[in-house]
């Protein structure tokens, strides 16, 4: 059993090298055939599964724990420090999304195997289960932020799968959105509590943001911070469960009812993103229970923050709709006039290497002439003044 509790980090090592070896077939041309990838990605995730039965016995019935950290980044007044945290929580968690993971995998093959871009699928659904796996396992606030980084790229990819949709291009815009809002308060959550650990605690090393200090964590950031801002602290908090809740279900304002089994792989898949949502809710709970009757002010807090953006959401897709009228009508334009000028320059050269003299004669002329004019220009411009 030990074996499995010290070598965790490959539930985030195998997935890495699954995305590795899609990445490389797609390289030399999908030589390796879709079923042997499959057969290969297979054995992975049932590993995986193994891995996440044997601590889930660790920590459930063996009523055990594990952290276990590394430095990262050393700087003056802060280090960095990534690892694994292993309790009944963080093994729940994983135990069934690496279940569920290898279901939708199993049946996404068996339905999308025939279809040219499953590799594709492939490929973001394991950087995926390393994204959502890295956060269950993550010793601290940090490192979650990290993977959820991971996890909300390719959030954004799966739902954005088929560019070329509209309606996929509009929820993918959205997911962007939401995943960029949500990931940058909770970056400004992370950093509040580094600052009051290691300012006013003196805490040197950033094990102050680890999960199994968030009880003693909650009640010094709360004496620490006057009422209102620890109402907007909290509020932040609830905004990132809430945006990480809201991703899986994104892809349902789709317009197009009719949907392919990319589309339901797609969405079983981001589904998962609920897991998180309630994930990170049972982590920061210890911030939420000192709230008491400031609940009330923190949902208003979280009114306004949804209403701007609301407010945001529809200002960046008429944003993107500018942009896609400046590719249209002027990046594509300068494009064929490209275009059109190296096929007119090609056209020259060819011409001269007929090697007749009245294209030698022809082309000296226009040389000399462009000298001229270069001269002319340059004189004006720099010498006379």
């Amino acid at each position: 059993m030990e074996f499995f509790v010290e070598n965790i980090n490959l539930l985030l090592f195998l997935p890495a090298v699954m995305c590795a070896i899609i990445g490389f077939n797609g390289l030399v041309s999908n030589k390796i055939e879709k079923s042997t990838v499959f057969l290969i990605n297979l054995v992975f995730s049932l590993v995986c599964v193994i891995f996440s039965c044997a601590v889930f016995k660790y920590s459930i019935i063996d009523n055990m724990s594990v952290a276990s950290n590394f430095s990262w980044i050393t700087l003056d007044n802060v280090n960095f420090y990534l690892g694994t945290y292993l309790d009944k929580v963080s093994v729940s968690f994983l135990f069934v999304v690496e279940l569920i993971s290898i279901l939708l995998q199993a049946v996404s093959y068996l339905k999308l195997k025939n279809e040219y871009n499953y590799p594709k699928l492939l490929f973001l659904q394991n950087l995926f289960l390393l994204g959502i796996a890295g956060c269950f396992i993550s010793p601290n606030l940090f490192q979650t932020y990290l993977f959820c980084e991971v996890t909300g790229i390719a959030g954004y990819l799966l739902i954005n799968f088929d560019f070329s949709n509209r309606e996929e291009s509009k929820a993918g815009i959205k997911s962007y959105i939401f995943n960029r809002t949500g990931d940058i308060a909770l970056l400004f959550c992370v950093l509040t509590i580094l600052y009051f650990a290691v300012v006013y605690n003196q805490l040197n090393n950033a094990e102050a943001l680890s999960y199994a200090n968030m009880n003693n964590l909650a009640i010094s950031i709360s004496s620490l911070l006057n009422e209102p801002l620890y109402i907007m602290f909290c509020s932040a908090l609830l905004f990132v469960i809430v945006m990480k809740f809201m991703q899986a279900f994104i892809y349902i304002t789709f317009e197009n009812n009719d949907r392919n089994p990319f589309s339901k792989a797609i969405f079983f898949q981001n589904s998962l993103f609920v897991l998180l949502g309630i994930y990170l809710f049972l982590r920061a709970g210890a911030f939420f229970g000192i709230l008491e009757i400031n609940w009330l002010w923190a949902v208003f807090v979280l009114f306004v923050l949804f209403v701007f953006l609301g407010i945001l959401n529809r200002w960046f897709i008429s944003f993107c709709k500018m942009l896609g009228w400046i590719e249209k009508y002027i990046v594509e334009t300068a494009v064929n006039l490209t275009e059109l000028s190296v096929r007119a320059l090609s056209y020259i050269c060819c011409r001269f290497q007929a090697g007749n003299f009245q294209a030698y004669l022809t082309y000296s002329i226009v040389g000399l002439v462009l000298i001229f004019i270069f001269v002319l220009i340059f004189y004006e411009m720099v010498i006379k003044v």
